[in-house]
Parts: C-alpha cells; structure tokens; sequence
C-alpha cells in the first residue's frame, strides 16, 4: 500500500450558472470526491456515487470524467448548469474515516442532509487531528506482520524476527506521520532499514531463513490494492485511470526492491541468498490463528471502527478460505481469483446488510492476505545475479494481480443485483 498523502492542495475551475440548482451542490460533490480518491477508492465507484447523489437532489449530471488525480463534473437542472475541474491526489485513509465518508454518502444518497452539511461533515471527518501513538503504531505492526507470517514462515524463528522487524516499520511509520517530505521516501528508506537488520542477523546467525521473513514485514507497502485496483480499472475500460495506478504501483514497488537489493549489498550477502522459501506454514492450524491475529493488528494500525470489525472478520476468513480451496485445486492463480471473487460478492452484501460494513472498509484488510502470499515480491530481487527464477516470479506476479484483478470485476458484475435500492437509512449510533 502507498503511504497517506495530502489531498487537500488543489486547483480547482469552476465555470457554472447554478441560479437554479441546489446551493452548494457541486462544491460538495467535488469534495466527495477528493475525499474518497484520497482513499484510494475505484474511479467507477466514485463516478457511481457522484451520479446516485445528483439523482437524490433532482439534478443530471450530463459529465463526470474521475481520474486518481483529476476531476471534471458538469451537472444541469433545466437550463442552469454547472461545471468545476479540479486536481485531486491518490492516496490511504485509515479505516475509521472511510467508514464516516460512506455512512456521509448513504445520507447524501437519500438527500438526507443538504449539500452545505455535506461540505462541513467532510471537513470535520478529514481534517482530525491524531496524536502520535507510537505503542500503538508498534504493537500494530508487530501483529500485523506475525499474522501474516503465519501464512508461510515454518519456524518459530522466522515468526519471531518477521515480528520485530514489523516492530521496526511500525516505528517507522509512527515517525513519519505528519512529516510529507519523509514520507516520500517511505518505501525505500523502510526496504533499506528492514534489509539491513535482516542481513546483518543472517550473516550473525541470528536469523534463521531467507528473505521470506521480510515480506511480511514489508506488506504494508506492497502496492498491492493499487495494481489490482489498476488492473480492475483497465478491464473495465478505464484506461487513463488503470495505467496511472498501475504506473503507481510499479514504481513503489521498484523503490521497495531497490532498498532491499541496496540493504543485501551493505550488509555483503551474495546472490546465493537472495531466494523466497515456498509457502510453507508453521502448521495446519497456524493460518487460521494468523488472520485474527492479523485483524488485531490491522485493528489498530488502520484504525477500524468497532463496528466494522464483525464485517472485516468475515470478509477475510471467508477470503482466506477460498483462497486456499483455490490453492488446493489448482493451484495459486486461481486461489487468488477465488479469494478476490468471494471477497468483492460478500464485500458487496455487507454493505448492504443489517451489519452495513463499507465496501471498501471490508475489502481492503483482504487484499493483504490474497497478495503477500505470491512470494515473487521478493524474489524479484534476485534480478541482480539470477535472472532466470526473477523473470518466472515477475510473471508469476503479474498473473495474481491479472487474477485479482478478473475476480473483482467478475464478483461485482454478479453482486451488481445487490446495489438495486437504497442504502438503510437509519444510521446506529458509532460505537
């Protein structure tokens, strides 16, 4: 995942008569979408809200061309019209705004509340002022990796260090909040830091296997949710949108790659070591101990809400479960295009359930149990001295995220019956 970014320098044209449409509406539906890009939410969703809020409050909206870092929306009512550009920035939110943004949108979505409501609720949801908690951020991180280890790591060692070494860039993370030049430098700089203990303790004899360790350790920056959703936009014709988050993606992941390659050439290990064990877990039982464990730590690094948390727990045990049926039938890629369909399909039905867990909410904590498992991340790095095993793990990672990718727009075109009506619109009290 890519680091948080600002989104709130923009540039925005606005050229419209709005005489006769809703005060404020189309400030307000630009904000929406500022905010939702920042999240890191699919152009085609956005699109689709923005449409379903200018029907709420009676108006058309003729034009709404949405990319991750551009937006033009033109909307009419009779012969008043209304057009605004403005640029807008990728970026990830934590959980707990998601959930306020979407539980904003439901209102809006049944012109619940008016546009200039709208406008101030977002401001109040964005602009919270978070105290740096760095036992929070550690502790975090720490479960995040061991959860995510137990999916691969064999021993008891390896799931150790794989703990600490997220104790690190949990550290690490907790330092750079609010520091936007640090921040750019986020995925190299942590690669860099976590090869660097990594070999200095394999060459010591402190860590016992290979390079695996650090997968999950790096998980966080894996631009993994990026590429797919990338993939996702590009199958489903959006091309500006698709090869921009694909672009995005490769070049994080080629700045991880260069700090771990940089870190293995301080520390003066040889291309012998630079491999991936296969997935192997500790035992049967470890995978399924890990995803809570994972969750927990997911809990309070992404800071998702309690009443989310039922919802994001049966997303992704049903997401691990099909993933590995898929695993054992025929092998990764289709564990992976199983996982994804299973997790868009049931995604969908939360959101639309007595349970209301957003969409995005629910699925973002599973794309990091269907991508970490292709092991090719890492093995990457053997490019410097092997090119042969390198070039098959690339495929092999192009083909899961192609396989995530075909199972979100599969799953989404059979749940699509789900998204007829309106969303409930008795909102609970937040726990």
């Amino acid at each position: 995942m890519v680091p948080h970014t600002d989104s709130s320098h923009t540039n925005p044209l606005n050229i419209s008569d709005e005489s006769g449409l809703p005060p404020h509406l189309l400030k307000f539906l630009t904000e929406i979408s500022r905010a939702l890009t920042a999240a890191g939410i699919a152009v085609m969703s956005i699109e689709s809200i923005l449409k379903k809020i200018c029907q709420a409050y009676g108006v058309k909206a003729e034009e709404v061309i949405n990319l991750p870092t551009f937006l033009l929306i033109k909307i009419a009512d009779g012969d008043s019209k209304a057009l605004e550009v403005t640029l807008q920035k990728p970026g990830v939110l934590p959980l707990d705004q998601v959930s306020r943004l979407y539980e904003l949108i439901y209102q809006a979505e049944n012109a619940e509340i008016t546009p200039e409501q709208g406008i101030r609720r977002i401001n109040e949801i964005l602009n919270v002022k978070r105290q740096h908690n760095y036992i929070k951020n550690i502790l975090g991180y720490a479960l995040f990796s061991t959860g995510l280890g137990t999916l691969f790591l064999p021993t008891l060692n390896g799931l150790f260090f794989c703990g600490a070494l997220g104790a690190v860039v949990g550290l690490i993370l907790a330092y750079s909040q609010d520091k936007p030049k640090l921040t750019l430098i986020l995925p190299v700089l942590t690669a860099f830091i976590v090869s660097t203990i990594f070999s200095f303790g394999f060459k010591q004899g402190i860590v016992n296997g290979s390079l695996t360790i650090m997968v999950p350790a790096l998980a966080y920056f894996i631009p993994g949710a990026v590429l797919s959703t990338g993939m996702f936009e590009l199958a489903a014709n959006n091309v500006v949108s698709g090869a921009t988050r694909l672009v995005q993606g490769v070049v994080i992941l080629l700045l991880l790659l260069f700090g771990v390659i940089v870190g293995l050439q301080v520390a003066g290990l040889s291309g012998v070591h630079i491999v991936a064990d296969t997935a192997t877990p500790l035992n049967w039982w470890a995978p399924y101990i890990g995803v809570l464990v994972f969750t927990l730590g997911m809990y309070l690094l992404m800071s998702i809400r309690n009443k989310d948390m039922v919802g994001v727990l049966i997303v992704l045990f049903a997401t691990f479960l099909g993933q590995q049926a898929g695993n054992y039938l025929l092998g990764g890629l289709l564990g992976a295009f199983t996982g994804s369909i299973i997790m868009t399909m049931l995604g969908t039905f939360l959101e639309r359930s007595r349970l209301r867990t957003p969409y995005y909410v629910s699925i973002i904590p599973a794309f990091w149990i269907l991508v970490p498992g292709a092991l090719g991340f890492i093995s990457l790095a053997a490019l410097v001295e092997n090119y042969s095993p390198s070039i098959s793990s690339l495929i092999q990672v192009a083909l899961t995220f192609v396989g995530i990718s075909t199972g979100l727009l599969i799953g989404a075109v059979i749940a699509d019956p789900l998204k007829i009506g309106s969303y409930p619109q008795v909102i609970e009290k937040e726990l």
